[in-house]
Protein backbone atom coordinates (compact mmCIF):
# COMPACT_ATOMS: atom_id res chain seq x y z
CA UNK A 1 0.00 0.00 0.00
CA UNK A 2 1.56 3.60 -0.76
CA UNK A 3 1.83 5.85 2.09
CA UNK A 4 0.14 8.92 1.23
CA UNK A 5 2.21 10.85 3.33
CA UNK A 6 5.78 9.93 1.67
CA UNK A 7 7.53 12.59 0.03
CA UNK A 8 7.96 11.98 -3.63
CA UNK A 9 11.06 10.18 -5.07
CA UNK A 10 13.71 13.19 -5.81
CA UNK A 11 14.92 14.02 -9.56
CA UNK A 12 18.23 11.40 -10.32
CA UNK A 13 21.19 13.37 -10.09
CA UNK A 14 22.28 11.73 -13.43
CA UNK A 15 21.40 9.43 -16.15
CA UNK A 16 22.87 6.57 -14.60
CA UNK A 17 20.96 6.87 -11.46
CA UNK A 18 18.14 7.21 -13.50
CA UNK A 19 18.37 4.41 -15.86
CA UNK A 20 18.94 2.11 -12.50
CA UNK A 21 15.90 3.55 -11.05
CA UNK A 22 14.07 2.53 -14.26
CA UNK A 23 15.91 -0.75 -14.21
CA UNK A 24 14.85 -1.33 -10.70
CA UNK A 25 10.57 -0.36 -11.23
CA UNK A 26 10.77 -2.28 -14.48
CA UNK A 27 11.98 -5.64 -12.01
CA UNK A 28 8.98 -5.01 -9.75
CA UNK A 29 6.46 -4.85 -12.54
CA UNK A 30 3.46 -7.47 -12.69
CA UNK A 31 5.15 -11.36 -12.33
CA UNK A 32 4.58 -13.56 -15.35
CA UNK A 33 1.18 -14.92 -15.94
CA UNK A 34 0.14 -17.79 -18.01
CA UNK A 35 -0.01 -16.10 -21.12
CA UNK A 36 3.92 -15.33 -20.72
CA UNK A 37 5.37 -18.52 -20.86
CA UNK A 38 8.05 -19.35 -23.16
CA UNK A 39 6.94 -20.80 -26.82
CA UNK A 40 3.46 -19.85 -28.34
CA UNK A 41 0.79 -20.70 -26.27
CA UNK A 42 -2.56 -20.14 -28.64
CA UNK A 43 -1.93 -21.62 -32.53
CA UNK A 44 -1.39 -18.21 -34.80
CA UNK A 45 -1.66 -20.52 -37.43
CA UNK A 46 -5.72 -21.22 -36.60
CA UNK A 47 -5.56 -17.41 -35.74
CA UNK A 48 -4.18 -16.10 -39.11
CA UNK A 49 -6.88 -18.33 -40.80
CA UNK A 50 -9.72 -17.11 -38.92
CA UNK A 51 -8.37 -13.23 -39.79
CA UNK A 52 -7.58 -13.80 -43.20
CA UNK A 53 -10.76 -14.93 -43.86
CA UNK A 54 -12.37 -11.96 -41.97
CA UNK A 55 -10.75 -9.92 -43.98
CA UNK A 56 -12.50 -11.06 -47.77
CA UNK A 57 -15.38 -11.06 -45.85
CA UNK A 58 -15.87 -7.77 -43.72
CA UNK A 59 -16.43 -5.29 -45.29
CA UNK A 60 -15.86 -2.38 -43.08
CA UNK A 61 -12.51 -4.07 -40.97
CA UNK A 62 -11.69 -6.10 -43.67
CA UNK A 63 -8.77 -3.88 -43.84
CA UNK A 64 -7.83 -3.90 -40.68
CA UNK A 65 -8.20 -7.46 -40.75
CA UNK A 66 -5.78 -7.98 -43.42
CA UNK A 67 -3.02 -5.97 -41.20
CA UNK A 68 -3.07 -8.67 -38.44
CA UNK A 69 -3.38 -11.76 -40.69
CA UNK A 70 -0.06 -9.95 -42.29
CA UNK A 71 1.67 -10.44 -39.16
CA UNK A 72 0.25 -13.73 -37.45
CA UNK A 73 1.65 -15.04 -40.92
CA UNK A 74 5.10 -14.63 -39.98
CA UNK A 75 4.32 -16.26 -36.15
CA UNK A 76 7.36 -18.62 -36.88
CA UNK A 77 9.56 -15.66 -36.82
CA UNK A 78 9.19 -14.28 -33.49
CA UNK A 79 11.84 -13.98 -31.74
CA UNK A 80 12.54 -15.63 -28.57
CA UNK A 81 13.02 -12.64 -26.44
CA UNK A 82 9.66 -11.61 -27.65
CA UNK A 83 7.52 -14.30 -26.91
CA UNK A 84 5.96 -12.81 -23.85
CA UNK A 85 4.80 -9.96 -25.31
CA UNK A 86 4.19 -12.00 -28.81
CA UNK A 87 2.06 -14.43 -26.66
CA UNK A 88 -0.31 -11.20 -25.05
CA UNK A 89 -0.64 -10.37 -28.45
CA UNK A 90 -2.11 -13.55 -29.67
CA UNK A 91 -4.32 -13.73 -26.43
CA UNK A 92 -5.91 -10.50 -27.00
CA UNK A 93 -6.77 -10.75 -31.15
CA UNK A 94 -8.17 -14.02 -29.72
CA UNK A 95 -10.34 -12.27 -27.57
CA UNK A 96 -11.62 -9.72 -30.05
CA UNK A 97 -11.74 -11.61 -33.56
CA UNK A 98 -15.88 -11.41 -33.20
CA UNK A 99 -15.50 -7.83 -31.81
CA UNK A 100 -16.34 -5.52 -35.07
CA UNK A 101 -15.42 -2.62 -32.51
CA UNK A 102 -12.15 -3.61 -31.74
CA UNK A 103 -10.62 -4.39 -35.32
CA UNK A 104 -9.29 -0.74 -35.39
CA UNK A 105 -6.64 -1.39 -32.02
CA UNK A 106 -6.25 -4.61 -33.34
CA UNK A 107 -4.77 -3.80 -36.87
CA UNK A 108 -2.93 -0.87 -34.82
CA UNK A 109 -1.61 -2.97 -32.38
CA UNK A 110 -0.51 -5.75 -34.89
CA UNK A 111 1.93 -3.31 -37.15
CA UNK A 112 3.23 -2.00 -34.12
CA UNK A 113 4.05 -5.68 -33.05
CA UNK A 114 5.15 -6.48 -37.00
CA UNK A 115 7.71 -3.48 -36.81
CA UNK A 116 9.21 -4.48 -33.59
CA UNK A 117 9.59 -8.52 -34.42
CA UNK A 118 10.29 -8.01 -38.25
CA UNK A 119 10.81 -4.41 -38.99
CA UNK A 120 10.20 -5.95 -42.68
CA UNK A 121 8.82 -2.89 -45.56
CA UNK A 122 5.42 -4.26 -46.02
CA UNK A 123 5.47 -3.27 -41.99
CA UNK A 124 6.25 0.30 -42.62
CA UNK A 125 4.26 0.52 -45.83
CA UNK A 126 1.33 -0.75 -43.95
CA UNK A 127 1.95 2.18 -41.07
CA UNK A 128 2.22 5.01 -43.76
CA UNK A 129 -1.38 3.91 -44.91
CA UNK A 130 -2.62 3.56 -41.33
CA UNK A 131 -1.14 7.01 -40.60
CA UNK A 132 -2.91 8.79 -43.70
CA UNK A 133 -6.38 6.47 -42.76
CA UNK A 134 -6.01 7.84 -39.23
CA UNK A 135 -3.83 11.01 -39.23
CA UNK A 136 -0.53 10.34 -37.35
CA UNK A 137 -1.66 11.76 -34.11
CA UNK A 138 -4.76 9.40 -33.88
CA UNK A 139 -3.14 7.09 -34.72
CA UNK A 140 -0.06 7.61 -32.40
CA UNK A 141 -2.76 7.58 -29.56
CA UNK A 142 -4.29 4.60 -30.81
CA UNK A 143 -0.86 2.82 -30.35
CA UNK A 144 0.59 4.36 -26.97
CA UNK A 145 -2.88 3.27 -25.26
CA UNK A 146 -2.75 -0.57 -27.50
CA UNK A 147 0.44 -1.33 -26.62
CA UNK A 148 -0.34 -1.37 -22.78
CA UNK A 149 -2.28 -4.54 -23.17
CA UNK A 150 0.98 -6.64 -23.61
CA UNK A 151 3.85 -4.73 -22.39
CA UNK A 152 2.84 -3.96 -18.30
CA UNK A 153 6.98 -3.40 -18.15
CA UNK A 154 7.04 0.34 -17.57
CA UNK A 155 9.77 0.29 -19.98
CA UNK A 156 7.77 -0.23 -22.96
CA UNK A 157 9.72 -2.66 -24.99
CA UNK A 158 8.11 -3.24 -27.74
CA UNK A 159 7.53 -0.19 -28.05
CA UNK A 160 10.98 1.08 -27.61
CA UNK A 161 12.17 -1.54 -30.70
CA UNK A 162 9.25 -0.41 -32.96
CA UNK A 163 10.73 2.97 -32.62
CA UNK A 164 14.49 2.22 -32.86
CA UNK A 165 13.21 0.88 -36.40
CA UNK A 166 11.15 3.37 -37.28
CA UNK A 167 13.92 5.97 -36.31
CA UNK A 168 16.37 4.13 -38.66
CA UNK A 169 14.03 3.81 -41.36
CA UNK A 170 15.83 6.82 -43.32
CA UNK A 171 16.66 4.90 -46.30
CA UNK A 172 13.35 3.82 -46.72
CA UNK A 173 11.13 5.55 -49.68
CA UNK A 174 8.44 6.61 -47.49
CA UNK A 175 11.09 7.76 -44.75
CA UNK A 176 9.12 10.81 -43.97
CA UNK A 177 5.46 9.78 -42.93
CA UNK A 178 7.57 7.07 -40.91
CA UNK A 179 9.26 10.03 -39.25
CA UNK A 180 6.44 11.47 -38.62
CA UNK A 181 4.64 8.75 -37.39
CA UNK A 182 7.53 8.35 -34.90
CA UNK A 183 7.24 12.08 -33.62
CA UNK A 184 3.56 11.83 -32.88
CA UNK A 185 4.59 8.30 -30.80
CA UNK A 186 7.42 9.61 -28.91
CA UNK A 187 4.81 13.00 -28.16
CA UNK A 188 1.94 11.14 -27.34
CA UNK A 189 3.53 9.64 -23.79
CA UNK A 190 5.60 12.81 -23.12
CA UNK A 191 4.77 14.61 -19.39
CA UNK A 192 6.16 18.14 -19.18
CA UNK A 193 6.31 17.97 -15.61
CA UNK A 194 8.97 15.08 -15.66
CA UNK A 195 12.54 15.82 -16.40
CA UNK A 196 16.23 14.07 -16.45
CA UNK A 197 19.88 16.12 -15.97
CA UNK A 198 20.33 17.38 -19.56
CA UNK A 199 22.71 15.54 -22.09
CA UNK A 200 25.60 17.06 -22.48
CA UNK A 201 28.06 14.76 -24.52
CA UNK A 202 27.88 12.59 -27.26
CA UNK A 203 28.91 9.84 -25.25
CA UNK A 204 25.88 10.17 -23.20
CA UNK A 205 23.33 10.89 -25.75
CA UNK A 206 24.93 7.63 -27.48
CA UNK A 207 24.00 5.98 -24.15
CA UNK A 208 20.36 7.49 -24.48
CA UNK A 209 19.68 6.46 -27.81
CA UNK A 210 21.31 2.83 -27.58
CA UNK A 211 20.62 2.14 -24.21
CA UNK A 212 17.72 4.02 -22.87
CA UNK A 213 13.96 3.13 -23.67
CA UNK A 214 11.16 5.12 -25.09
CA UNK A 215 10.35 6.01 -20.79
CA UNK A 216 13.52 7.63 -20.84
CA UNK A 217 13.38 9.28 -24.18
CA UNK A 218 9.97 10.95 -23.59
CA UNK A 219 11.54 12.07 -20.39
CA UNK A 220 14.44 14.05 -22.17
CA UNK A 221 11.86 15.25 -24.99
CA UNK A 222 9.82 16.66 -22.37
CA UNK A 223 12.43 19.47 -21.86
CA UNK A 224 11.51 20.34 -25.81
CA UNK A 225 8.13 19.89 -25.43
CA UNK A 226 8.16 22.38 -22.98
CA UNK A 227 9.73 24.84 -24.28
CA UNK A 228 10.46 24.41 -28.10
CA UNK A 229 12.54 27.65 -28.65
CA UNK A 230 15.10 27.22 -26.19
CA UNK A 231 18.80 26.17 -27.66
CA UNK A 232 18.44 22.71 -25.97
CA UNK A 233 17.26 21.25 -29.24
CA UNK A 234 20.02 22.32 -30.88
CA UNK A 235 22.66 21.12 -28.48
CA UNK A 236 21.21 17.60 -29.00
CA UNK A 237 20.95 17.97 -32.81
CA UNK A 238 24.81 18.98 -33.24
CA UNK A 239 25.59 16.02 -30.89
CA UNK A 240 23.76 13.59 -33.08
CA UNK A 241 25.55 15.20 -36.00
CA UNK A 242 29.08 14.91 -33.91
CA UNK A 243 28.04 11.47 -33.28
CA UNK A 244 27.59 10.17 -37.05
CA UNK A 245 23.59 10.00 -36.11
CA UNK A 246 22.06 11.72 -38.69
CA UNK A 247 18.31 9.79 -38.31
CA UNK A 248 18.65 11.03 -34.12
CA UNK A 249 19.67 14.53 -35.39
CA UNK A 250 16.47 14.56 -38.19
CA UNK A 251 13.73 13.18 -35.25
CA UNK A 252 15.03 15.64 -32.80
CA UNK A 253 14.51 18.27 -35.84
CA UNK A 254 11.23 16.96 -36.85
CA UNK A 255 10.39 16.84 -33.09
CA UNK A 256 11.17 20.41 -32.44
CA UNK A 257 9.28 21.63 -35.33
CA UNK A 258 5.92 19.65 -33.94
CA UNK A 259 6.03 21.01 -30.46
CA UNK A 260 6.61 25.03 -32.18
CA UNK A 261 3.38 24.13 -34.18
CA UNK A 262 1.56 23.06 -31.30
CA UNK A 263 2.66 25.55 -29.42
CA UNK A 264 2.04 28.31 -31.59
CA UNK A 265 -1.80 26.75 -32.29
CA UNK A 266 -2.46 26.88 -28.64
CA UNK A 267 -1.02 30.73 -28.50
CA UNK A 268 -3.72 31.31 -31.67
CA UNK A 269 -6.47 29.72 -29.52
CA UNK A 270 -5.59 32.04 -26.39
CA UNK A 271 -5.17 34.88 -28.48
CA UNK A 272 -8.76 34.13 -29.82
CA UNK A 273 -10.36 33.37 -26.74
CA UNK A 274 -8.65 36.61 -24.88
CA UNK A 275 -10.70 38.57 -28.65
CA UNK A 276 -13.96 37.14 -28.06
CA UNK A 277 -13.76 37.95 -23.92
CA UNK A 278 -12.63 41.48 -24.59
CA UNK A 279 -15.55 41.55 -26.58
CA UNK A 280 -18.19 40.37 -24.63
CA UNK A 281 -17.42 42.38 -21.76
CA UNK A 282 -17.90 45.42 -23.98
CA UNK A 283 -21.38 45.38 -24.09
CA UNK A 284 -21.76 46.32 -27.43
CA UNK A 285 -22.29 44.03 -30.45
CA UNK A 286 -19.43 42.45 -32.18
CA UNK A 287 -20.08 45.24 -34.90
CA UNK A 288 -20.29 48.10 -32.92
CA UNK A 289 -17.30 46.76 -31.48
CA UNK A 290 -15.02 46.46 -34.61
CA UNK A 291 -16.18 50.11 -35.78
CA UNK A 292 -14.69 51.50 -32.25
CA UNK A 293 -11.85 49.67 -32.75
CA UNK A 294 -11.21 51.04 -36.28
CA UNK A 295 -11.53 47.58 -38.44
CA UNK A 296 -14.12 46.29 -40.33
CA UNK A 297 -16.59 43.73 -38.74
CA UNK A 298 -15.57 40.73 -40.82
CA UNK A 299 -12.10 41.34 -39.81
CA UNK A 300 -12.22 41.30 -36.30
CA UNK A 301 -14.28 37.76 -37.00
CA UNK A 302 -11.27 36.66 -37.97
CA UNK A 303 -10.00 37.54 -34.88
CA UNK A 304 -12.42 35.93 -32.98
CA UNK A 305 -12.27 32.84 -34.74
CA UNK A 306 -8.67 32.41 -34.66
CA UNK A 307 -8.17 32.38 -38.11
CA UNK A 308 -5.51 35.62 -38.17
CA UNK A 309 -3.92 36.73 -35.10
CA UNK A 310 -4.30 40.19 -34.45
CA UNK A 311 -0.77 42.63 -33.66
CA UNK A 312 0.30 43.51 -30.49
CA UNK A 313 -1.00 47.53 -30.44
CA UNK A 314 -4.54 46.18 -31.85
CA UNK A 315 -4.58 43.77 -28.77
CA UNK A 316 -3.94 46.46 -26.58
CA UNK A 317 -6.28 48.93 -28.50
CA UNK A 318 -8.80 46.69 -27.90
CA UNK A 319 -8.43 46.08 -23.83
CA UNK A 320 -8.71 49.61 -23.75
CA UNK A 321 -11.76 50.28 -25.74
CA UNK A 322 -13.58 47.02 -23.66
CA UNK A 323 -13.19 49.13 -20.52
CA UNK A 324 -13.98 52.24 -21.21
CA UNK A 325 -16.85 51.65 -22.97
CA UNK A 326 -17.33 48.91 -19.90
CA UNK A 327 -16.82 52.18 -17.31
CA UNK A 328 -18.56 54.99 -19.75
CA UNK A 329 -21.97 55.23 -20.89
CA UNK A 330 -21.63 55.82 -24.41
CA UNK A 331 -23.69 55.95 -27.74
CA UNK A 332 -23.28 52.72 -29.54
CA UNK A 333 -24.61 52.91 -33.30
CA UNK A 334 -26.62 49.91 -34.47
CA UNK A 335 -25.62 48.36 -37.99
CA UNK A 336 -28.40 49.56 -39.57
CA UNK A 337 -27.54 53.21 -39.48
CA UNK A 338 -26.14 55.37 -42.04
CA UNK A 339 -22.51 56.75 -41.33
CA UNK A 340 -24.25 60.49 -40.75
CA UNK A 341 -26.02 58.89 -37.64
CA UNK A 342 -23.32 57.59 -36.62
CA UNK A 343 -21.29 60.95 -36.87
CA UNK A 344 -23.92 62.02 -35.10
CA UNK A 345 -23.55 59.71 -32.18
CA UNK A 346 -19.83 59.89 -32.08
CA UNK A 347 -19.95 63.70 -31.98
CA UNK A 348 -21.83 63.18 -28.60
CA UNK A 349 -18.87 61.68 -27.20
CA UNK A 350 -15.87 64.05 -28.45
CA UNK A 351 -17.69 67.03 -27.81
CA UNK A 352 -16.93 67.87 -31.16
CA UNK A 353 -19.09 70.21 -33.69
CA UNK A 354 -18.28 67.78 -36.87
CA UNK A 355 -20.89 65.64 -37.31
CA UNK A 356 -19.30 63.73 -40.38
CA UNK A 357 -16.37 62.10 -38.71
CA UNK A 358 -16.32 58.36 -39.48
CA UNK A 359 -15.63 55.78 -36.41
CA UNK A 360 -11.60 55.58 -37.01
CA UNK A 361 -11.34 59.54 -37.36
CA UNK A 362 -10.17 62.02 -34.53
CA UNK A 363 -12.35 64.87 -34.06
CA UNK A 364 -10.53 68.67 -33.26
CA UNK A 365 -13.09 70.15 -30.56
CA UNK A 366 -13.12 70.43 -26.63
CA UNK A 367 -13.39 67.08 -24.78
CA UNK A 368 -16.21 66.97 -22.61
CA UNK A 369 -14.42 65.89 -18.98
CA UNK A 370 -17.13 63.45 -18.09
CA UNK A 371 -16.39 61.21 -20.89
CA UNK A 372 -13.26 59.81 -21.96
CA UNK A 373 -12.16 60.74 -26.27
CA UNK A 374 -12.54 57.15 -27.84
CA UNK A 375 -10.74 57.96 -31.05
CA UNK A 376 -7.15 57.72 -29.08
CA UNK A 377 -8.04 54.21 -28.13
Amino acid sequence: MVNPHRAPAAAPASLAAYRARSRTAAAGGPQPGPADVAGPTLDAAALHASYAAAAESDSRGGEFHRMVAAVLARSDRVPDTHCREWNRFLSLVERHRQNPKASLNCGVLANLVGIAAFGDDPDFVTLTELGCLLGVERLAAVQHRAARFIEPNPTFPITTIALRRMVAASPHPVAGPIHDSTIALLLEGVDLDLHLPVIRTEAELVGVVDGGSVLEWRHHLAMIAATPWSPYSRLLVDLARQAARPEVAEVVDRFTEMCREHDKEHEREQVAGEVRRIVSHSGVTQREFALWVGTSPSRLSTYISGNVTPSASLMLRMARTSRLLQERDVPTTPSSRSEQRWGAARAGVDGGTDRSAGPTERTVGALDPARPHLSVV
